[in-house]
């Protein structure tokens, strides 16, 4: 078997998307990231306050 193959095929399939991701063009990527953003406010909050506390 190889590793892919014994991984979990959502694990797979994220992977392959977000390599999918990085072949396309700044403004899509960016557009990407603001979605991310909208759809995870939980996490963008908490990198936002680590981020905040760096400085």
């Amino acid at each position: 078997m190889t590793e892919d193959t014994t991984r979990n095929p959502w694990l797979v399939a994220a992977v392959a998307i977000s390599e999918e991701l990085k072949t396309q063009p700044p403004e899509i990527q960016a557009e990407i990231r603001r979605i991310s953003k909208k759809t995870y406010p939980e996490t963008w909050k908490a990198i936002r306050e680590k981020e905040q506390e760096q400085e």
